[in-house]
């Protein structure tokens, strides 16, 4: 044996089925000479506990055996798991067309018909040895490609996960200051400028009768400080509801209507088929910033006359639907500026979904689970 067969045959196993002994002998002296191990068994039951107790690289099997012939055994290897993948190569003395074709529909990679040429034996069953050894490597190639995706898969979740904490966390964060500077603000600022308001107040009647330029600028100031407070007022609402935390989330969520209306002549109505909702504070906090950064959209982009906010409970869930007259945009690509990815982070952390239409108007659908077990 030379050089390069010996390396091709490497040490593969050959399990050969075959009743005839001279059959075995001849090949087995033929393939052990070309370095391969051989095992040989004489009848299809030997052989199918022989290959299903250590599954072989390559099965030469006669199809003329008695009792169980050699299209039945292949047919049960190619049924078991631990053997179908072993590459099968009929021996027989049958020469018709439709023996090897039934031989192939069965899972035969190979048919050699008798009497058999050395040379040719060797050449099919050491190219379908390395095939086998190429298709087995393959599999276990795209285990472990599958394996180091499935891991890189469940990183990107933990990932995933860890950033969606983080971003609750900062979100948590970030509404705690706005609580807390619209406090300060209201509490501090707020009653400065109504205490210097007073005594502007006080002043402009003390100097009523005076006139002139002194009553100018105190009506002037007494103006200015009425606009101040109104601004503070407008500012420390959009930190942090007051009416949310006092009277709910409906409430809170009108007198945004009407401050957008005020504020931008675009007219806007609110529907809802209760008074209230059970949400938690996040929940409610997290439904009044997102109607805001929508109608802070409308605003902005819209071109609108007019949003519709609706409402409603269904099956344990909340519906928040945000629509406008305005120009939209193109259905297949839309914008995805920070304000639409802001509000979807904010559903996605409360377990909801959201959906952008911008084919007539925009549209704006958001559906948040209600909190569980509260009483109704």
């Amino acid at each position: 044996m030379n050089e390069s067969t010996a390396t091709a045959a490497g040490q593969a196993e050959i399990l050969i089925v075959d009743d005839t002994i001279g059959s075995l002998n001849l090949l087995g002296d033929l393939l052990s000479g070309a370095g391969y191990t051989v095992r040989a068994a004489q009848d299809g039951r030997m052989a199918l506990r022989s290959a299903r107790a250590r599954p072989p690289e390559l099965i030469l099997l006669d199809v003329r055996m008695p009792g169980m012939d050699g299209y039945e055994l292949c047919r049960l290897l190619k049924r078991d798991a631990q053997t179908r993948d072993v590459p099968v190569i009929f021996l027989s003395a049958l020469h018709e067309t439709g023996d090897m074709v039934k031989g192939f529909s069965l899972g035969a990679v190979d048919y050699v018909a008798k009497p058999f040429q050395p040379d040719e034996v060797l050449a099919r069953v050491r190219t379908h040895i390395e095939l086998y050894r190429l298709q087995t490597r393959l599999e276990e190639r795209v285990d472990e490609r599958t394996e180091q995706l499935r891991r890189s898969e469940c990183a990107l979740r933990v990932s995933q996960e860890r950033l969606r904490e983080l971003t609750r966390f900062l979100q948590d964060v970030r509404e705690d200051e706005r609580t807390s500077i619209a406090r300060e603000l209201h509490d501090e600022l707020g009653q400065a400028l109504t205490a210097l308001r007073i005594d502007l107040g006080w002043l402009r009647k003390k100097c009523g009768d005076a006139g002139g330029p002194c009553k100018e600028r105190i009506d002037a100031a007494h103006g200015l400080v009425e606009r101040t407070i109104e601004s503070l007022r407008r500012i420390s609402e959009g930190l942090r509801p007051g009416m949310l935390d006092v009277l709910g989330l409906c409430a809170a969520l009108e007198h945004l209507v009407l401050q957008f209306e005020k504020r931008w002549s675009i007219a806007c109505t609110f529907r809802a088929d209760r008074d209230e909702y059970d949400l938690d504070a996040s929940q409610s906090i997290a439904v009044f910033r997102l109607v805001q950064e929508a109608l802070t959209n409308v605003s902005r982009h819209a071109q609108a006359t007019h949003v519709e906010i609706r409402m409603k409970e269904s099956d344990g869930q909340l519906h928040l639907a945000i629509q406008d007259d305005g120009v939209g945009f193109e259905h297949q690509a839309p914008r995805r500026g920070f304000g639409l990815l802001g509000m979807s982070e904010r559903v996605s952390m409360l377990g909801g979904e959201m959906s952008v239409d911008g084919s007539h108007g925009t549209r704006i659908a958001v559906v948040l689970p209600l909190t569980s077990g509260a009483e109704r």
